[in-house]
């Protein structure tokens, strides 16, 4: 167990950029129009970013894979300051582009980590490209067939490689190195929604065994509606060895897909998405269940009805809310896992779970090994 992140960690930035969060998210109508606004990728790059880096590297880019021909588009949120950091990698859910996760990926930016969205081809939001004769099934379809999951997992890691060889990232990321596993290397988080949580558990030791999935660089996951198709595929989360955080709802189930009169229902039971937690090893793993969260309650960003089902029964203007709880929560889990400065606590676990207990709602359900 890694005793050594601790509350000194959590500094004293981190903490008012969250509690900056957490006070606006009492005027719902204010956090909706600041959450849009967190999602125009120029805008923020604009904002935020250093004069001394070249601005055609870091906007919202477009990359294609050599091997794979696939064409990835990354989005870069910038520290407001360029100086070595952690980078955090995001994939998102099916359906859904770079904008997705924006309130928590903008937490994150707030709190000094230069953060990365990922738009993967075929399970982004192109699903709703049906044109030609392709109806929503028939894109979907195509999105979960089996070969997208290694696909996803590889596009990962090969947004790794691109990003941690940019000359223009380099002020931002620890080490300088060139990504290799090593001592020059930056500290790694990585996390994602539903299919983007399928993605963080293989390329973090479930899939296929480890084999050919894992990237060792990775130092730190977050799963937002993780899940597992069978308790043998959730007992496949004993070879993760880093530190892992799952995050789901109380009525984090299924979903419909939506368009016109097309529709495809997808999901599993809550009980599937806790099995994640159960079987990962004990010491660093921990769960949140949110109370009134449904399935897109963990997108981070305002959801189109058009498109995608919600069971939640409260009203959209309320995810702000929970999402600000959630953003604090999960730049906790980055500031103890990922920063490298030493504490002087005695016990900087039980310091760090006094305080993630702090910040969960009072019908939250969190869980501590």
């Amino acid at each position: 167990m890694n005793q050594r992140r601790g509350m000194t960690d959590f500094t004293e930035q981190s903490f008012q950029a969250i509690r900056r969060r957490l006070i606006a998210a009492c005027g719902a109508s204010a956090i909706v129009l600041k959450v849009n606004a967190a999602a125009t990728p120029a805008e923020h790059l604009r904002l935020t970013q250093p004069e001394s880096v070249h601005q055609t590297e870091l906007e919202t880019t477009v990359v294609v894979d050599p091997k794979t021909k696939r064409t990835i588009k990354l989005e870069i949120r910038l520290p407001v300051q360029a100086k070595p950091t952690a980078l955090i990698l995001y994939s998102p859910g099916l359906g859904s582009g770079v904008s997705n996760g924006a309130d928590w990926c903008e937490a994150w930016r707030d709190a000094g980590y230069l953060v990365v969205t990922l738009a993967h081809p075929v399970t982004d939001d192109s699903i709703w490209n049906t044109s030609q004769g392709r109806s929503l099934k028939m894109t979907i379809a195509e999105a979960i067939a089996s070969p997208q999951y290694a696909l996803r997992v590889n596009d990962c890691s090969f947004a790794l490689d691109h990003l941690l060889g940019l000359p223009s990232l380099k002020p931002y990321l620890k080490g300088a190195g060139d990504g290799k596993v090593g001592s020059q290397r930056p500290r790694i988080g990585i996390a994602g929604h539903s299919y983007g949580a399928l993605t963080v558990q293989s390329i973090t030791g479930q899939g296929q065994g480890g084999k050919g999935l894992l990237d060792r660089r990775i130092n730190a996951a977050i799963a937002f509606s993780p899940s597992a198709m069978s308790p043998e595929r959730a007992a496949a989360m004993a070879q993760v060895k880093i530190p892992f955080f799952c995050i789901t709802g109380d009525l984090d189930g299924h979903v419909t897909f939506k368009k016109g009169a097309d529709s495809v229902r997808l999901g599993v039971p809550l009980n599937q998405r806790q099995w994640v937690y159960s079987h990962l090893p004990k010491g660093q793993r921990q769960e949140l269940l949110v109370a009134q969260a449904d399935h897109m309650t963990f997108a981070g960003e305002p959801i189109a009805a058009e498109h995608f089902s919600r069971d939640v029964p409260l009203p959209e203007q309320n995810n702000p809310k929970t999402w600000a709880r959630i953003s604090a929560m999960t730049t906790l889990f980055w500031d103890f896992y990922l920063k490298e400065e030493m504490t002087a606590s005695t016990d900087p676990r039980k310091a760090y779970i006094e305080r993630m207990r702090a910040l969960a709602g009072p019908q939250d359900q969190l869980k501590f090994d």
